[in-house]
């Protein structure tokens, strides 16, 4: 089926989708597209999807459409798109429709919050467990930018969240309970936790990492409260029970609560097992470990999808102002998915 993929592309990246209406406009977008393609289309659990026979299929085809915070606006040369989204993942996500359009068995499902709380992902894949409408033994294609490499596993992340309490006092006081100072030492004694590590292409750790501290109301005062939020990537299974086991070993346990910040899903370390799968992907890609999170973890927990994470694009280009999409590469990848599909199908 030919498509201006390269139009369609540009037309999404020109939809701001760093917002719940931008994303509901490039919903609206895609709807058209396949509208005029004569295919149905829906939104479930405010999830974008596309099918063929609704009931009918054995492999679910997923990006996400929304982005963080603008870094650049769409530009163009003859080799490249550049501006947020074009490899996330909105790149990714044409490399899906395509993908889809050749596919006879597929589902083309599009999420709407990955870089936000993952609801949209999570309820639907609920949604379709308890609809009954999965088959055994399905596979999954997670569209993010691997640089066209077949990644096998994602990292977990969690927000952990470790709060101080003490009581104020003058700050010349100095028989109290200084919440930041234990704060201090909470964070200087989860960089000496042994952390797991894995190896696929090469070797990938876990890590928690500070990544927001607040307390104090005024420079002569001890506060009564202070928290710190850590950023925790994981390539192990149960890596908070892990922390939660280590800090209550500590003499400060008693002045600190932790917990998961609440306000979101978590997506933890996943990992493909299926041994055959892996060798037969490896005959016709390289293999690797995508070095962030992502939403195949929900297939695999609710619908024990085996689910691949590939993509156009560079990670470490995610997120940046230098975002770019090289245009050779995009066409690869065209080409590319069909021969994953075949192995996938």
């Amino acid at each position: 089926m030919d498509l201006d993929y390269l139009k369609i592309l540009e037309d999404l990246v020109k939809i701001r989708t760093d917002n719940r209406i931008g994303v509901k406009n490039a919903f609206k977008y895609l709807s058209n597209l396949f509208n005029n393609l004569g295919i149905k289309n829906t939104i479930v659990e405010g999830c974008f999807v596309a099918y063929k026979e609704k009931e009918n299929f054995n492999l679910i085809l997923n990006s996400h459409i929304d982005t963080v915070k603008v870094q650049s606006n769409f530009k163009k040369d003859d080799n490249n798109f550049y501006g947020t989204g074009v490899i996330d993942a909105k790149g990714n996500v044409v490399l899906m429709i395509h993908a889809f359009l050749n596919s006879n068995n597929s589902l083309l499902v599009i999420s709407p919050d990955e870089e936000g709380e993952s609801n949209g992902i999570y309820n639907f894949c609920q949604y379709l467990r308890n609809k009954n409408k999965i088959k055994r033994g399905i596979k999954c294609i997670v569209g993010e930018p691997t640089d066209l490499k077949v990644c096998i596993g994602h990292k977990g992340r969690f927000e952990y969240v470790v709060e101080s309490f003490g009581k104020a006092r003058h700050a010349s006081s100095s028989k109290c309970v200084n919440p930041i100072e234990v704060l201090s030492r909470v964070i200087l004694d989860l960089k000496n936790l042994p952390l797991g590590r894995i190896e696929v292409d090469k070797i990938y750790s876990s890590s928690i990492t500070p990544t927001i501290i607040k307390g104090g109301i005024q420079s002569n005062i001890i506060p009564d409260y202070a928290y710190v939020l850590f950023d925790v990537r994981s390539v192990e299974r149960d890596i908070i029970k892990k922390i939660n086991n280590f800090l209550s070993q500590k003499d400060y346990s008693k002045h600190i609560k932790s917990s998961l910040n609440p306000e979101r899903h978590y997506a933890d370390f996943y990992m493909l097992e299926n041994k055959e799968l892996i060798d037969k992907l490896s005959k016709e890609f390289e293999i690797s470990f995508f070095n962030a999170t992502c939403e195949a973890y929900y297939f695999h927990k609710f619908l024990k999808a085996e689910a691949v994470i590939y993509g156009v694009g560079e990670l470490e280009l995610a997120h940046s102002k230098e975002e770019y999409l090289n245009l050779k590469d995009f066409y690869n990848g065209i080409k590319e998915v069909e021969k994953l599909l075949k192995i996938l199908g």
